[in-house]
């Protein structure tokens, strides 16, 4: 059952979450729609493009040399800037 799922696919899966949710928490945050279920989806995406850089290493370490997971690490790490820089926008937004 799992013969096809190798380091390679876990590490695209795995480094694609980031990619995918840095986006999708920009989105959530800027829309007008609020509930309870949207701001837990808006944390835990949050969280995990934060922690993006976290991913980078990871696929690093399960494939070495391929190009495609590599792009995909350089895309983690540009998820965790960007979360960091909504927060610094945050921050100079409330004057602190």
């Amino acid at each position: 059952m799992f013969e096809s799922i190798n380091s390679r696919n876990i590490a695209l899966m795995l480094e694609a979450m980031p990619v995918i949710c840095a986006p999708l928490s920009y989105l959530l945050i800027l829309s007008g729609a609020d509930s309870s279920i949207l701001r837990g989806i808006i944390g835990i995406a949050t969280v995990i493009a934060f922690f993006g850089f976290v991913f980078f290493f990871i696929g690093r370490k399960l494939v070495k040399d391929d190009k495609v997971v590599f792009a995909l690490g350089i895309l983690d790490i540009l998820a965790t800037v960007s979360i960091f820089g909504i927060y610094m926008i945050a921050i100079f937004s409330f004057g602190l």
